[in-house]
C-alpha cells in the first residue's frame, strides 16, 4: 500500500533536503508532492513559522482526523513546541534539520501507520524529548506554565531532580572500530541499564564531548555523595566499561533540587564538580564534597592562578591571614589533600587540557607546569592518572553526539 507525503515546506533549502532523504529505498511505498487536496491517511510535513501556522494545523487536523502531522520548527518558534504535545503530534523537528533526526522522527512516525520497519540511521537522532530535556538544562524553559504543560504530556512520569555530567575516552581508540561498537552507545546502554537494575529511570541527555545523566535520588538522601546506592552503581559502571570496552568516563555530580525548573543549577553544579579537584576519587566527583570555608576557596583561587610559580604553603596561609599550621589541617580537612598535593593535581588537570588540545612536547609541558624535569612530571602523571603523557594523548575524546556543535563542558 502507498502513502502520500505533502511537503508544506517554504524554505527550498529544507525542503530538498527532505526530497533528498525521502528517496532512500526504505521508503519505496511513499508518493511525494509539494501541496494538493489533503487525503484521508495523508503525511503532512509543515513547517511552522508564525503562530497562525499552528492555528492552519490545528484546522486541518480538525478538518481531516485521518492525517498525520510532523511540524518542523523554525528557530524562533521552538518555545511553541509544547503545541505539539498538546496537539498529540508523534514527532517534532526543529530547522535546521540534520539527516538522522529526521530519518529517526520521520522513521518512528510513518512505522505506526505503515508497520514498515525503522532503518538503522533513524534510531541516532535527536528525540523530542532530548531537545525538551536540553532546553531546561540550559535554562531556556522559565515559564512555569510551558514546563507543566511539556511534562504533563512526556511519555515517563519521572522527574529528575538530579544531573551528573559525563565526559569519557577510549584508552585504545582502534577498538572501538575493529570490534563494531560505539562507545557513545556503550556508555548509554550500560548506564541506563545499570540504573534500571536498581528500579531507578534516567534520562541520557547527548551533547557534544560530554552528556548529561538525569536522576531522580530517594527523598530520604540529603545530598548525592550520601547516596551509597547510586556512587555504587557509578563505580560498577565505570569499572565494567573500562575492563570490558576501554572506555575510562569522568562523572562530575551536581547537587539535588527541589523544583525541575532548578536542573540547570544541577547542571552547572555537576561541571563545576567534574572540573574541580577530586576529594577522592578521580573518576567520581561530587559538587557537595567541594570546600565551602570561604579562605580556602581563596587559596584554591590563588593557586589556580598561580601554580605554576614556586609557591608555599607559608606563602598562601599568610594571604588568608592563617598561621600555617592551623592552615595545613584546615585545607587538608577540606580538600582531602595535603598543600603539595593539591598544588600538582592542579597542575596535572591543566596538562590534561595541554595534552588533549595543543601540540606542545612533553617537555614543553613540564617545564610551563613548573615541574623539575619532564621524567618527575611523566611518572607524577601516571601515578596520579593512571597512564603516561604520552599515552594519555594517545587516548581519544568520546563524542556523545555528532550533530550538536556546542560544547559545553
Amino acid at each position: 500500500m502507498s502513502y502520500r507525503v505533502q511537503l508544506l515546506v517554504q524554505d527550498n533549502q529544507e525542503k530538498t533536503k527532505i526530497e533528498t532523504w525521502l528517496a532512500h529505498p526504505s521508503f519505496s511505498n511513499l508518493i511525494i508532492q509539494n501541496g494538493g487536496a489533503i487525503l484521508p491517511n495523508d503525511i503532512l510535513i509543515v513547517e511552522i513559522t508564525s503562530l497562525f501556522d499552528w492555528i492552519k494545523v490545528r484546522r486541518m487536523m480538525k478538518q481531516h482526523p485521518d492525517i498525520i502531522i510532523i511540524p518542523i520548527l523554525d528557530q524562533s518558534m521552538t518555545k511553541t513546541s509544547p503545541i505539539a504535545l498538546e496537539l498529540q503530534l508523534p514527532s517534532l523537528l526543529v530547522k535546521p534539520l540534520k539527516s538522522r533526526a529526521f530519518y529517526r522522527n520521520f522513521g518512528k512516525t510513518i512505522s505506526l501507520l505503515t508497520e514498515m520497519p525503522i532503518i538503522e540511521e533513524m534510531v541516532e537522532g535527536e528525540s523530542y524529548r532530548d531537545m525538551f530535556w536540553r532546553r531546561v538544562l540550559k535554562g531556556d524553559i522559565t515559564s512555569e506554565v510551558e514546563m507543566s504543560q511539556s511534562l504533563t504530556l512526556m511519555p515517563s512520569a519521572m522527574v529528575p531532580n538530579l544531573v551528573c555530567g559525563i565526559q569519557g575516552f577510549l584508552i585504545s581508540p582502534e577498538r572501538e572500530k575493529s570490534e563494531g561498537w560505539e562507545a557513545s552507545s556503550v556508555v548509554q546502554k550500560a548506564i541506563l541499564k545499570a540504573f534500571s537494575t536498581i528500579g531507578h529511570e534516567a534520562y541520557f541527555v547527548p551533547f557534544h564531548k560530554n552528556a548529561a545523566l538525569l536522576l531522580k535520588s530517594p527523598s530520604d538522601v540529603a545530598t548525592p555523595s550520601f547516596w551509597a546506592e547510586g556512587q555504587r552503581v557509578m563505580f560498577s559502571v565505570i569499572e565494567t566499561l573500562r575492563e570490558e570496552y576501554g572506555i575510562q568516563l569522568y562523572i562530575g555530580v551536581g547537587s539535588i533540587c527541589r523544583e525541575v525548573m532548578q536542573l540547570k543549577d544541577s547542571y552547572e553544579n555537576a561541571k563545576i564538580a567534574r572540573m574541580a579537584v577530586a576529594k577522592h576519587e578521580l573518576w567520581l566527583r561530587y559538587f557537595d564534597e567541594i570546600p565551602t570555608n570561604v579562605s580556602v576557596q581563596k587559596s584554591i583561587d590563588y593557586i589556580r592562578s598561580h601554580y605554576a610559580e614556586n609557591i608555599s604553603m607559608n606563602k598562601v596561609a599568610a594571604k588568608v591571614n592563617f598561621s600555617p599550621t592551623y592552615f595545613s589541617r584546615l585545607f587538608k580537612k577540606e580538600t582531602g589533600h595535603s598543600f603539595v598535593s593539591y598544588v600538582t593535581l592542579v597542575k596535572l588537570q591543566r596538562s590534561i587540557q595541554l595534552l588533549r588540545r595543543t601540540n606542545q612536547t612533553i617537555e614543553q609541558i613540564a617545564m610551563d607546569l613548573g615541574f623539575n624535569t619532564p621524567n618527575y612530571f611523566s611518572a607524577t602523571f601516571k601515578k596520579e592518572i593512571g597512564w603516561s603523557p604520552s599515552q594519555y594523548r594517545a587516548t581519544k575524546e568520546i563524542l556523545f553526539s555528532h550533530s550538536w556543535v556546542e560544547d559545553d563542558f
